[in-house]
C-alpha cells in the first residue's frame, strides 16, 4: 500500500511538472516577466536618458519565446495616430534577458546612407577577395547607421565607428567544389578580412550549385545552396563547421 502511494506521488509530481512546463512554454512565468520588465526599464534609462517612458504590461509571445512590450513616450505625440507616441520592444532570454527589438532604434536608422555605405563596402571587399577566392560569386554587406551619426555624403571606411560591427554574406560558386574546398575558401576569406583589419560580427557563406544543368533543384541567379558555414573573427573554422545541405 505504501509503495502504491509512493508511485502515485511520483506520477502526480511528474504530471504537475509537465503541466507547469506546458503552461510556461505558452504563457511564460511571473518571475521571468518581472525580470524582463526590469531589464527593459534599465535599457531605456541607459539608452535614452533624456526621455521619459511608461511601460505597458508585457505579454509572453510563445511563438518566439519573448516578452513583448508597448512603451509610451511621455510628452511625445504621434501625428499619424493622433495620440501618444508608442514603441514596440521585445525582450528575449531566460537566464540573461536582453532587448532584442528596439523600435526607436529601427525608426531612426538612416536607410539611404546605409544602402550607400553597404554598396561601397561590398565593392571594396569584392576587390579584396576576388584574387584569393576565384569562386567568389557575390557579396552583400549589412550595416546600421543612425540618423545624424554621419553626413549623407559620407564615404565608406572600414574604420567607421558603427553601433555594431558589419555582417557579411558571401555566395561562392561551389558547383564543382568538395567540402574541403569550401573549408579552405572560408579560411582564406577569414584570413584576408582579419589581416586587413575588418571589424565584423559574422560572415555567412553559401556554397551554391550554379552551373550544373543536371541538378534536380530549381535555382535562381545564385543557384542552389549546397554548403553553408558561418564564423566570426576568432573562430577556428574546421571541416565539421561546413554544413552540407542535401
Amino acid at each position: 500500500m505504501k509503495k502504491r502511494k509512493v508511485i502515485f506521488s511520483v506520477i502526480l509530481g511528474l504530471l504537475v511538472l509537465f503541466v507547469l512546463f506546458v503552461y510556461n512554454a505558452f504563457n511564460g512565468n511571473p518571475v521571468s516577466k518581472l525580470y524582463s520588465t526590469k531589464v527593459l526599464e534599465t535599457y531605456l534609462e541607459d539608452t535614452y536618458p533624456d526621455r521619459d517612458f511608461r511601460l505597458e504590461e508585457g505579454f509572453y509571445n510563445f511563438k518566439f519565446s519573448t516578452y513583448d512590450f508597448q512603451v509610451i513616450e511621455i510628452g511625445a505625440t504621434s501625428p499619424s495616430e493622433n495620440g501618444p507616441k508608442k514603441y514596440e520592444f521585445t525582450v528575449r532570454g531566460f537566464l540573461k534577458p536582453y532587448v532584442q527589438l528596439d523600435s526607436i532604434y529601427i525608426e531612426n536608422l538612416d536607410e539611404p546612407l546605409m544602402e550607400k555605405l553597404s554598396s561601397e563596402a561590398r565593392t571594396e571587399i569584392v576587390d579584396l577577395l576576388k584574387q584569393s577566392v576565384p569562386t567568389l560569386k557575390g557579396i552583400e554587406v549589412a550595416l546600421e547607421v543612425q540618423k545624424g551619426d554621419y553626413d549623407s555624403n559620407t564615404t565608406w571606411s572600414k574604420d567607421m565607428k558603427l553601433g555594431k560591427p558589419i555582417s557579411i554574406f558571401i555566395v561562392l560558386n561551389s558547383t564543382k567544389s568538395k567540402k574541403e574546398d569550401v573549408l579552405t575558401e572560408s579560411q582564406v576569406i577569414q584570413k584576408v578580412l582579419n589581416e586587413n583589419n575588418y571589424t565584423y560580427e559574422d560572415v555567412t557563406i553559401n556554397g551554391n550549385i550554379i552551373d550544373d544543368p543536371n541538378t534536380e533543384y530549381a535555382k535562381d541567379e545564385n543557384g542552389y545552396v549546397k554548403y553553408y558555414v558561418s564564423f566570426d573573427r576568432e573562430k577556428d573554422i574546421e571541416l565539421q563547421d561546413i554544413e552540407v545541405l542535401e
